[in-house]
């Protein structure tokens, strides 16, 4: 008897912790903002309606709404309704809309060049030691940077994307397998010098021309995040999947620092503190549904590489080579290499 009434109690428990989570309901304590004045605000992204920060963002709004007794009206606009990023950045800068997001490394194109350093691949050993470097006092100082260049506060950082990884029709197991790699990414002078410095051959391909690329053999491999793999079907066209995560890509809420001064301390602490709990959501179920991707990935029949941990030094010494040529020549602050690695608990 007892057995049969088991799983309707898990259901309902499932329930009143989601249903709970979406109603407002939260371990952190808040202050009563209903009586403030209410306020609009509008939060705009480059990410399709469909995508999960699109979700995570639509869930603020409403948590937001719940949280503050109403006083606080979040309109969303995805899917660069408002504009391209560089237009919505300026847009937020300017006041024009209140809050955007989009991936951090934008601070690096705002006047926080040194935030570069970070897109350097086989730097960050893991997604644990990101989420140290994004809550060290590096990254802060960054922040504290951006702020005063751009008039930007920066609401929450920690809403980690999928890592990038690498698609392939060679085998990639060890250093020697790179030389020569005619291989796609994204047309940043950080990205293509790190690409180069571990002996590829970045090729300029447009990321809607990737899978006829691969199908055709004009690239041997394309570097993207690991669901983009999967969503833009890079997979079908591809026989391996470098499981090894090169790097990690974070999403910043920015928030234009005048509107937020007019809030209410209330309302900027409900927003604030909502801002990162739904980001430790982003980033678990994130971690989540990839886990369903490379499922579906291998029953297709690409074959998983792991990259021995012999060859992971090879790779991390010649990005860092080109860290320090940075820092030599001025692109990077004196002392910044030092100060990274510190921040990701590393050794240089």
């Amino acid at each position: 008897m007892k057995s049969r009434f088991i799983p309707i109690i898990l259901v309902i428990i499932s329930f009143a912790v989601n249903f709970g989570f979406a109603a407002g309901t939260s371990s952190l304590n808040f202050p009563d903002a209903s009586k403030d004045p209410k306020v609009t605000l509008s939060w705009g992204n480059t990410a399709a309606a469909e995508d999960l920060s699109t979700k995570g963002m639509e869930r603020v709004a409403e948590l937001i709404k719940e949280r503050s007794g109403g006083s606080l009206i979040i309109n969303t606009f995805p899917a660069s309704q408002l504009g391209t990023a560089v237009t919505q950045m300026e847009m937020v800068i300017a006041g024009s809309i209140d809050i955007f997001t989009e991936g951090s490394n934008y601070m690096a194109d705002f006047g926080v060049p040194d935030r570069n350093i970070a897109s350097m691949y086989f730097q960050i050993p893991s997604m644990e030691h990101a989420l140290k470097f994004i809550n060290s006092d590096l990254y802060k100082s960054w922040e504290d940077v951006f702020l005063a260049n751009t008039g930007l506060r920066t609401l929450a950082s920690n809403w980690m994307r999928p890592p990038v990884v690498i698609a392939s029709n060679v085998p990639l197991n060890t250093y020697e397998d790179f030389q020569g790699l005619k291989i796609r990414a994204l047309p940043s002078k950080f990205t293509l010098a790190a690409l180069e410095s571990i002996g590829t051959n970045p090729t300029a391909v447009a990321y809607n021309e990737v899978y006829l690329a691969l199908q055709q053999g004009i690239i041997d491999a394309t570097i993207a995040t690991r669901d983009a793999v999967y969503k833009m079907n890079f997979y079908q066209v591809s026989k391996y999947l470098l499981m090894y995560e090169l790097g990690y890509v974070n999403f910043s809420v920015w928030m234009n620092e005048n509107k937020f001064q007019s809030l209410t301390q209330a309302q900027q602490e409900i927003l604030s503190k909502t801002c990162k709990e739904v980001g430790d959501w982003y980033a678990e179920t994130v971690r989540e549904e990839l886990d369903s991707y490379v499922d579906e990935m291998v029953k297709h029949g690409i074959e998983l590489i792991n990259l021995p941990e012999e060859e992971i030094p090879k790779f991390r010494a010649a990005t860092t080579k080109l860290i320090e040529q940075y820092e030599e020549d001025g692109t990077f602050s004196a002392g910044l290499s030092e100060k990274f690695f510190n921040a990701l608990g590393l050794e240089k």
